[in-house]
């Protein structure tokens, strides 16, 4: 059973019983302004949940529908007080909602949650192989004494709960620091650059993924401001070059269809410069790749 408390960081919430999967909203942005990025992303898990309740689940290449699963919405987490009390109320949430085997999807916000949501996710497998898989712009793993949106991967990597792989896509030239590159590669992270996607082609890349993780339960994160302006341009820190908006498609639905995740993240979605909705929908058509994958998968488990 979930614990009452863990219901109470949330709006009120009945019929939770049978739930397979749950989304949860983290409405703050105080990692993207510590990190020096355009403040707006507070504003992200309403938007994006505006577009994806308009989408229906049909898609045309399944038989199985999305409905097929319990979805539950527990609205959003209180985030009132400072970054690292609303990452503790975080924690606890994924670490319970995992711990009852629910699928955990989690909207922000800024991308200092894959701090919360990796530990939350850990602690409940510690004695199974666990995997981080990032679609990103940047590594993410600044050394920094404050916390933030540069900083989670780092986190996760020097952690008591660190993860046997890390895997990152869409690494861009020019968005990182060589001594964070060289940071990575000594700490064993697999990256696969922008430029590799292109050279190699996203199939082949996702082939090898699917080896690299096939026995590891996942912890996928996504960073919005991996996908090219055209795209997505409402992020925090936006890119004229990136991953293509069908390209993130693909890896929402193959991830669903091959890999074991337990939890999906989706950061840096902002609002405040979106066009037309654009870069909201496209975390909406996220979300649902990845649900449609999870549903025609055999049985999330």
């Amino acid at each position: 059973m979930i614990r009452e408390w863990v219901i109470w960081f949330f709006r009120d919430v009945k019929n939770f019983e049978g739930t397979k999967v749950a989304i949860i909203g983290v409405p703050q942005d105080e990692g993207v302004k510590r990190n020096q990025g355009r403040p707006g992303a507070r504003k992200a898990p309403d938007e994006v949940r505006k577009y994806f309740y308009r989408l229906t689940p049909f898609n045309f290449k399944f038989e199985k529908q999305v409905t097929d699963l319990k979805i539950f919405d527990l609205g959003n987490l209180k985030t009132d007080g400072e970054l690292e009390k609303i990452h503790e109320r975080l924690i606890f949430v994924v670490e319970e909602l995992i711990k009852n085997e629910i699928l955990v999807i989690v909207i922000g916000g800024g991308h200092d949650i894959a701090f919360p949501d990796y530990l939350g996710f850990a602690r409940n497998f510690e004695k199974r192989k666990k995997a981080v898989f990032n679609i990103d712009t940047h590594l993410d793993v600044r050394d920094s004494q404050v916390r933030n949106s540069g900083t989670p991967f780092r986190q996760i990597l020097e952690s008591e709960y660190k993860p046997d792989k890390m895997i990152e896509v869409g690494i861009q030239n020019y968005a990182n620091s060589i001594y964070h590159f060289k940071y990575a590669l000594e700490k064993g992270i697999k990256i696969f650059t922008l430029d590799d996607v292109r050279e190699k082609g996203l199939d082949f890349i996702l082939n090898a993924i699917e080896l690299e993780l096939k026995d590891h339960l996942v912890h996928l994160s996504f960073d919005v401001d991996s996908v090219r302006n055209a795209d997505a341009p409402g992020v925090s820190a936006t890119y004229p070059d990136g991953l293509k908006a069908e390209d993130v498609l693909k890896i929402a639905l193959f991830c669903g269809l091959n890999l074991n995740v337990k939890i999906l993240d989706i950061a840096e979605v902002n609002p405040e410069y979106d066009v037309d909705g654009k870069t909201a929908r496209l975390a909406a058509f996220f979300i649902l790749n990845f649900l449609t994958g999870v549903t025609n998968s055999g049985g999330w488990s």
